[in-house]
């Protein structure tokens, strides 16, 4: 067993709870985890039997515990992130100050290293070869998932992005604003964590969704509603390069259809598979595909419920659960996870 040494890294630098955990581990796992099998030290720290999990980072550690193997999760292009200026420069010194001392770490030290993407895999294969990287996809509550309203019109647009995306959707104010002001039956719902310029906060139609924890976050998604889910790329881009495909799931839980970057891989491989759209990094091509599904509502249905129906078949928590399973060498698979699939 290796001894434990106290690490370095404060609770205040990340939050008290982590969706990375949860949409990798925490959801899939939960009855392991409730029954004691799988111990959370922090809140991407966890101990199976002799083996320790980290996700990301090791903030809220005190004193490491012993273990004999050590599994890495990634979710992030870490040294992509520090680099990219498009960034926000606070979420960037994060990236430097947290995520990238646990990378070279845990990476280095790790039996197994799981990555979110197929990006990162690559990534990952390349730089430490004869290494086992694993792919992993996240596993949102699909029980919870709504089905579209077919007959219902398109109401309301969602452009609900985590802070490390703040100046993705720049190039979009204007024209979306431009877009509710000629069709007075849409809404808007933003993240107030986006870089916000004074015409859309003040706008009537357009909501802003506080910065709050994961915990409130998923609370709200729960019962949140929207019928388009935009996903830009218009700024970022090595970071983007590597970004998972869980907005699928995140705007499946709204009931949305997604419109996502073109440069957005995991994008690009659901358009073809006919679960969203696509698009260019040109304005006027979004605003325009967003007046053609307002226009034709039965077309946004149809991107959503195959989104959904994609999300069901996956089944990414029963996959999740044979995964850690093999993993960790033990049997966690459990039909009455969070994110069982319905009926």
């Amino acid at each position: 067993m290796r001894p434990g040494p106290v690490f370095g890294q404060p609770r205040f630098l990340a939050g008290p709870q982590s969706p990375t955990a949860d949409l990798y581990f925490g959801f899939s796992l939960a009855g392991a985890i409730a029954a004691g099998r799988v111990r959370q030290l922090a809140p991407t720290v966890f101990l199976a039997g002799d083996t320790l999990v980290v996700m990301r980072h090791l903030a809220g550690l005190g004193l490491l515990p012993r273990y004999r193997r050590l599994i890495y999760l990634i979710d992030d292009d870490i040294l992509a992130g520090i680099r990219d200026r498009a960034l926000p420069r606070a979420y960037r010194a994060k990236l430097a100050a947290l995520e990238l001392p646990a990378a070279l770490r845990c990476g280095a030290a790790a039996e197994a290293v799981v990555a979110t993407s197929p990006a990162l895999v690559a990534q990952w294969r390349a730089r430490q070869p004869g290494k086992a990287v694993i792919a992993i996809a996240p596993a949102w509550p699909v029980a919870e998932m709504p089905a579209p309203l077919q007959a219902a019109p398109l109401r309301r647009i969602a452009l609900i992005m985590g802070r490390s995306h703040a100046r993705d959707a720049a190039p979009l104010w204007v024209p979306l604003l431009a877009l509710l002001d000629r069709r007075p039956a849409l809404g808007l719902t933003v993240s107030g964590n986006l870089d916000l310029p004074a015409p859309v906060r003040s706008h009537p139609r357009v909501d802003i969704l506080p910065a709050r924890g994961w915990a409130d976050y998923l609370a709200w998604l729960r019962s949140a509603r929207a019928d388009i889910g935009l996903v830009p790329h218009f700024a970022a881009r090595g970071f983007n390069a590597a970004r998972s495909g869980s907005k699928f799931g995140e705007y499946a839980m709204t009931g949305a259809a997604v419109l996502g970057a073109e440069a957005w891989a995991e994008g690009r491989a659901a358009a073809a598979a006919g679960r969203c759209l696509a698009l260019p990094p040109d304005p006027k091509v979004w605003i325009a595909a967003i007046e053609r599904l307002t226009e034709a509502p039965e077309e946004a249905r149809a991107l959503a419920a195959r989104n959904r129906s994609a999300l069901i078949a996956e089944d990414a928590c029963g996959r999740q659960q044979r995964l850690w399973s093999d993993l960790l060498g033990m049997d966690l698979v459990d039909p009455r996870a969070v994110a069982a699939a319905p009926g």
